[in-house]
């Protein structure tokens, strides 16, 4: 786990708590990603939210039947644990084919801005084509 934090737990989500902050690392911010939408920031390595999306952040992992543990320094603020109904590992790994999507088109992208008006065209033909 990154940030000096030992991962407690397999298959359970945790969220550590800086300042008005929750974060999740690693596995952890695929998913949170996945299910929140909430933006990976790649040179820390995770994601996070303010303090007053908790609720809807816990909400989220409850619907989805994900176990989690919440930190405050070492103290657990929340915890559920899903046991065997636990979706961690199917969840996490829609969140990686999801992030990998995400790449792609990103490289999609940035070459289509770069095409003149008539390869662009020609590709919007095949696109059309491919899709009719």
């Amino acid at each position: 786990m990154e940030s000096g934090c030992i991962k407690i737990k397999n298959d359970t989500l945790e969220l550590r708590k800086s300042g008005k902050f929750y974060h999740a690392f690693g596995d952890n911010a695929t998913i949170l990603h996945y299910i929140m939408g909430y933006k990976i920031v790649a040179e820390k390595g995770g994601a996070g939210f303010p303090e007053s999306a908790i609720n809807k952040v816990i909400n989220a992992l409850e619907d989805n039947e994900i176990s989690y543990i919440v930190y405050d320094k070492e103290v657990i603020e929340y915890e559920k644990d899903f046991k065997k109904i636990n979706a961690y590992k199917s969840i996490l790994k829609k969140g990686v084919k999801a992030l990998s999507n995400e790449e792609r088109f990103q490289k999609i992208e940035k070459k289509i801005t770069g095409m003149s008006a008539k390869e662009l065209d020609n590709l919007l033909d095949l696109i059309e084509d491919a899709i009719s």
